[in-house]
């Protein structure tokens, strides 16, 4: 007993001056070890979730988060490790919802907890306002770039040119305001996919059980 208690230490202690020194991998796999060891100690838990945020590793700091959250329901750790994969990955709305349970535990650090609200509320604001304007500001862009194109192909071609009528020189800026505010639009949405698919478990290319299956299921086919 004594001997597995000198171990975690040493473990955890590796895992800390590995975080020191930037070797977050080499962390990771120190407090593993550990908690291979005693499956049920939070706190180990708790540093793995910060280590595995550190290291973009985001759906491995949401599982240690859970699980702390199972183990001690009542506390604000396994929250406030939730909150904190949130805000790194920019998904602000959730990070204020886990702060807020977090806050609302009797063991919760609330000076912390409310700052760290207050952030996260600001940012909301200042991401929804990008959300409202970016798509105009592609539009506003279009429309300088279709001018400027305009104005060119006047230089250059005079009456000659393919867009010399007035109407179509409008219908071609207004064609150009139009990609741009769609384009603008489309990667706001793109920008929030990223954000939900960091939560999500890598693909596992290794899942043996599936791909035996699979061969299986051809096989037996033919």
């Amino acid at each position: 007993m004594g001997q597995d208690k000198h171990l975690l230490s040493n473990l955890r202690q590796n895992a800390r001056e590995a975080v020191k020194d930037g070797r977050h991998t080499e962390a990771f796999i120190h407090l593993s070890h550990a908690i291979k060891m005693d499956g049920d100690n939070v706190e180990l838990l708790s540093e793995r979730a910060r280590v595995s945020t550190d290291n973009l590793q985001y759906s491995f700091a949401l599982e240690d988060a859970e699980q702390i959250l199972q183990l001690r329901p009542e506390s604000w750790l396994g929250h406030v490790r939730l909150a904190e994969v949130y805000v790194a990955t920019v998904n602000l709305d959730l990070a204020i919802a886990s702060y807020q349970a977090a806050f609302q535990c009797l063991d919760a650090d609330k000076v912390h907890c409310k700052a760290m609200m207050d952030k996260c509320k600001k940012d909301l604001v200042l991401d929804l306002r990008v959300d409202i304007q970016l798509p105009w500001v592609g539009c506003a862009l279009g429309m300088i770039v279709s001018s400027l194109v305009v104005v060119l192909d006047y230089l250059s071609h005079g009456h000659t040119s393919y867009i010399a009528h007035p109407l179509l020189k409008i219908l071609f800026c207004a064609l150009a305001a139009l990609i741009g505010y769609c384009c603008a639009y489309l990667y706001r949405l793109y920008l929030k996919k990223i954000r939900s698919q960091m939560l999500e478990p890598p693909l596992d290319l290794l899942d043996l059980g599936d791909l035996n299956k699979l061969t299986g299921a051809k096989l037996h086919s033919d």
